[in-house]
């Protein structure tokens, strides 16, 4: 699906997003003065985040299981002029990095692709460094439940049970396909606690202002489309997206 996805959406390659039509890094200050540091992004898709980074000063590496996206990723690290160390792995074994050398880990929209999280965040927590920051910012588990347009209102049918969600594109040999997996707070809370992180705060981004939004809006949110702008409504009264912030304890 990479090449559609990456047609299809505008995602900054100066501000580091964590939902869309929402505000990201500059207004929201989630990560920080980066200056320096290692930052790992997960899930990198193209290493959007990863380039934002690197502009700030960051050390970054950004890893992928899709060849296709580091594709992308290596032309739009060319055309920038940064530096970012690209991997192709699985975010549950990163086993080619050693232990405690990132100072920031983070992922926008990959922790819900990922079958064993659990397994995930306790190889986050080898390669952090003690104090090392860990961004997990993931769909929303109210994301899971249908918009009903006619009512204006989130069809919550189970919270406590939320779907497995199979979408994407068509292809002939299964092409194109992915699964969501929803995790309710409670849930992610565990799963980080479990792993050897606090969790310092949530955040629910809130998108931005309507004359912000479209292309060509100025300053618009660092990650948008046409899919994302037809959403705006249910975006405004239901959050999409999750950002837990934490540390390794």
């Amino acid at each position: 699906m990479s090449p559609s996805y990456q047609a299809e959406t505008r995602i900054s390659l100066d501000d580091v997003h964590y939902a869309p039509l929402a505000p990201g890094e500059r207004e929201l200050k989630i990560l920080g003065d980066v200056r320096g540091k290692r930052v790992l992004e997960l899930a990198c898709g193209a290493a959007q985040n990863a380039i934002a980074v690197s502009k700030r000063g960051a050390r970054a590496a950004a890893l992928d299981i899709s060849a296709l996206q580091l594709s992308q990723a290596r032309r739009l690290i060319a055309e920038e002029g940064v530096q970012v160390d690209l991997l192709r792995g699985d975010m549950e074994h990163l086993g080619m990095f050693r232990d405690e050398c990132f100072d920031v880990l983070m992922s926008s929209f990959g922790w819900e692709f990922v079958p064993d999280l659990a397994a995930c965040f306790l190889e986050c927590q080898r390669v952090l460094r003690p104090g090392g920051l860990l961004v997990v910012c993931t769909v929303h588990p109210l994301a899971a439940f249908e918009w009903g347009e006619d009512d204006g209102a989130l069809l919550v049918t189970d919270y406590f049970n939320p779907p497995v969600e199979v979408w994407g594109e068509e292809g002939g040999r299964g092409e194109g396909r992915a699964m969501t997996f929803f995790h309710t707070l409670e849930e992610m809370f565990a799963l980080l606690t479990s792993s050897g992180f606090a969790v310092d705060r949530i955040v629910e981004p809130y998108p931005c202002a309507p004359e912000q939004i479209g292309e060509g809006a100025a300053p618009g949110p660092p990650y948008s489309g046409a899919y994302w702008e037809s959403q705006y409504e249910r975006f405004r009264r239901v959050p999409f997206a999750i950002v837990y912030v934490g540390h390794k304890a």
